[in-house]
């Protein structure tokens, strides 16, 4: 389905225009609504030839036939008739009606010149019947056809907005891909975030939140009418557009396009002034140049929507895969390990659902820093690269005690405290870039020298991997992990703060902070 029909509506405002566009408008949305598969279309035919060889058997039939047997086939033709009206309602009534009135017709004609009337008379009766009866048939399978899409469309709808919902995005996407693949062709996705959603719910209530996300589909599918997309309600404020057909480019003009067009159209649909800081936050990736499967394009989607609020929210953000980037860095020699690294990283975030997206928020974050104490690019670089893969020697680490939800054991706390060493000696071949190992290293040390694995303190600490050690606290407060609850921004910029000359490095509390409240 690419809109949310609703077929009754469709059908009563049809009805009630007399007008022959109309009615040509009507029957073509019967057939689209009951001839929608090879096997339906089939069977349609099947039945509608077998009611009109009966009608000509009839004909051919010698007027001395027995009675019986014309009474016979009449009533064979009777089933048949009311099979169609049962399995194509209004469809198979058109049929229907073309069949009866074709025998009226010739029984008037056949009988009239024979001077067989009260045969007639009879034969007229019968056809009569099945044709009141083949019309209660039909009725009766139009509304159960209508209740059949109404809770059809229940279970795949979200209540509150009549937007799809997370099951049905779920659905659609797998056999989308699979489309795809037949077609050779591509799918866009894209994610989005109504900004500072969370506040309005909190300030002005439920019922104050409830009308912007109403407002938003509705925003959305007057933007979308015309383009073969899916809008779903993926879970809260957040929501989930399937483009069919959408290359980068061309998925990138139309997420901005839908920015800049919720910007001009709110005031149609919202009222009353706060509604005019409404904003939306867009991240969007593409099947299969992009992501190579399902899980893949959702997983990059939903980084680029977490790194286009982090840009300072109201933006749209294509998928980088900021792996890939350390190729340009490295000699040949060692280009094989990039696809090495790759997999380990996919490899922890199947053992640590925290760690998905993780690593290249705290890459976001870091590089933000670094750019904002104006160090030079291949400092940013190595300090990008570092972020990236600081948490690669998590693949040494059992599943069970990454996931645990109770403290870990004094064993459990030591074990997982291995693994930035885990981390640098998988990254030691990358010798090339300077510091890297260095940075992925002491990444959890403290300024006051309490932290691990060496107990560095202070400027002992290399700076990138302060900086590192901040932008991984900030994320690992704002996450939700099996452990802990996350924290809300500002509530982990105060812990930063809070922590600054202990934990952290001051002076790189103080930029980061800064950062973030400025963006938000």
């Amino acid at each position: 389905m690419d809109n949310i029909v609703r077929d009754s509506d469709k059908k009563l405002n049809l009805l009630s225009n007399g007008k022959e566009n109309s009615l040509k408008g009507y029957f073509m949305h019967l057939i689209e609504q009951y001839l929608n598969t090879a096997f339906r279309k089939t069977e349609f035919l099947l039945f509608t030839l077998i009611s009109f060889s009966f009608s000509i058997i009839q004909i051919m039939l010698s007027p001395d036939t027995e009675h019986n047997l014309r009474g016979f086939i009449t009533n064979i033709q009777s089933s048949i008739l009311f099979i169609l009206a049962f399995r194509f309602g209004y469809l198979g009534l058109i049929i229907a009606g073309f069949v009866i009135t074709f025998d009226v017709v010739l029984m008037l004609v056949i009988y009239y010149n024979l001077e067989m009337m009260p045969w007639g008379i009879l034969g007229l009766s019968l056809k009569i019947s099945t044709g009141v009866i083949t019309v209660f048939v039909a009725i009766l399978s139009y509304k159960q056809d209508i209740q059949k899409k109404k809770l059809e469309t229940l279970a795949i709808t979200d209540e509150l907005t009549g937007a799809y919902n997370q099951r049905f995005f779920y659905s659609i996407l797998d056999e989308e891909i699979e489309m795809a693949d037949k077609e050779k062709s591509s799918l866009g996705l894209m994610m989005i975030d109504i900004d500072n959603f969370k506040m309005y719910n909190e300030i002005y209530g439920h019922s104050f939140g409830d009308e912007i996300l109403r407002g938003t589909v509705a925003i959305l599918e007057s933007l979308l009418k015309d383009k073969k997309a899916y809008i779903c309600r993926y879970g809260g404020d957040e929501f989930a557009i399937i483009m069919r057909g959408d290359s980068l480019e061309s998925l990138e003009k139309e997420a901005k396009r839908i920015q800049e067009e919720f910007e001009e159209k709110k005031v149609l649909y919202y009222h009353g002034i706060l509604y005019d800081k409404l904003t939306l936050s867009i991240g969007f990736s593409e099947y299969p140049n992009k992501a190579k499967g399902k899980s893949e394009l959702i997983y990059q989607t939903d980084v680029a929507l977490y790194n286009a609020k982090n840009l300072g929210k109201d933006k749209v953000h294509l998928y980088k895969d900021a792996i890939l980037q350390i190729r340009k860095h490295i000699s040949s020699d060692h280009q094989q390990l990039i696809g090495i690294f790759k997999g380990l990283v996919s490899t922890i975030s199947a053992k640590d659902k925290y760690t998905s997206g993780h690593c290249e928020r705290v890459s976001s974050y870091a590089v933000k820093i670094a750019n904002a104490m104006e160090l030079d690019f291949k400092e940013v670089c190595i300090i990008q690269y570092a972020a990236l893969l600081h948490d690669i020697g998590k693949v040494e680490i059992p599943r069970f005690i990454l996931n645990k939800r109770e403290p870990l054991t004094k064993e459990e706390l030591d074990l997982l405290r291995q693994h930035p060493v885990y981390s640098q000696n998988i990254l030691e071949p990358l010798e090339e870039l300077d510091m890297l190992t260095d940075y992925v290293r002491h990444h959890h040390e403290r300024y006051d020298g309490k932290g691990y694995p060496d107990g560095l303190a202070g400027e002992e600490i290399s700076l990138g991997a302060r900086i590192i050690c901040v932008a991984d606290s900030y994320d690992a407060m704002v996450s939700e992990r099996p452990y802990s609850r996350k924290m809300d921004e500002e509530q982990a910029l105060k812990e930063l703060e809070k922590k600054a000359g202990t934990h952290f490095d001051p002076e790189i509390v103080k930029v980061f902070v800064n950062i973030m409240r400025k963006q938000s």
